[in-house]
């Protein structure tokens, strides 16, 4: 069971990987329904939203025990980001690690996928940063909801961080255009940034051997999920 301290909010990233993780059996809680003990005590904070206080909230809440927690934060997070969001998330890791838990982080990298609002913004019109010379390292999100899956269910060791991204470099233009080739194309605007692209910049090229190494991960080329999205019965959906 995951107990979230605040509920994220509809059609976030947190949001979008909780219903996912409850259709694998996995479901959430909020403090007002959950038990005593054995919740996984779980904060994954929104890019346009304040990370929690969890020392605050294990203080208000001292008749939980949660015995481990999860963390998703986001490539970038660093003391010295420029973005705020991404020192929040520096602070969230560090104030859960003080917490004496057992702790398991995964710096996701930018989440692409049928129903993800960044791929709808590389298959619509709208224009590109930098001419689309920004380059990324984007993650799968089913691929991110198997991996929480297998840490879950006890599949691979609790502890450690972890950069969440694939291991194929793109650039957005790239990106975009491998969405364009497989979807029709959607007006300007659709979908969103996810993260910002204030914060997307201050992502950093990840290695994602250690993540597929500890979860024992395989992942497959993005355009050949690309495709497979494609051709599925809801091709074309935003």
């Amino acid at each position: 069971m995951i107990l979230t301290p605040s509920a994220p909010r509809r059609g976030s990233a947190g949001d979008r990987l909780l219903r996912s993780l409850a259709r694998r059996g996995h479901a959430a809680v909020g403090d007002a329904t959950a038990p005593a003990a054995g919740a996984t005590l779980f904060a994954c904070p929104a890019p346009d939203e304040p990370a929690p206080d969890l020392c605050a909230w294990r203080t208000a809440h001292a008749q939980i025990t949660a015995p481990r927690l999860l963390l998703v934060t986001r490539l970038g997070t660093h003391p010295d980001a420029a973005h705020p969001r991404l020192r929040e998330c520096w602070a969230l890791e560090e104030m859960a690690r003080g917490e004496g838990l057992p702790l398991l982080v995964l710096r996701l990298g930018p989440l692409v996928g049928p129903q993800s609002p960044l791929w709808a913004r590389l298959r619509s019109v709208s224009p590109l940063p930098r001419g689309g010379a920004l380059l990324v390292n984007p993650v799968v999100e089913s691929d991110v909801v198997e991996t929480l899956d297998r840490a879950l269910s006890g599949r691979a060791e609790w502890s450690g961080w972890y950069e969440v991204a694939g291991p194929e470099v793109w650039s957005l233009a790239e990106l975009s255009a491998l969405a364009r080739e497989n979807g029709r194309a959607l007006p300007a605007g659709s979908g969103a940034w996810e993260p910002p692209l204030d914060e997307l910049k201050e992502h950093r090229l990840a290695e994602s051997g250690s993540w597929l190494e500890h979860f024992g991960m395989t992942v497959r080329p993005l355009a050949e999920q690309a495709r497979e999205w494609a051709a599925a019965p809801a091709a074309g959906a935003a």
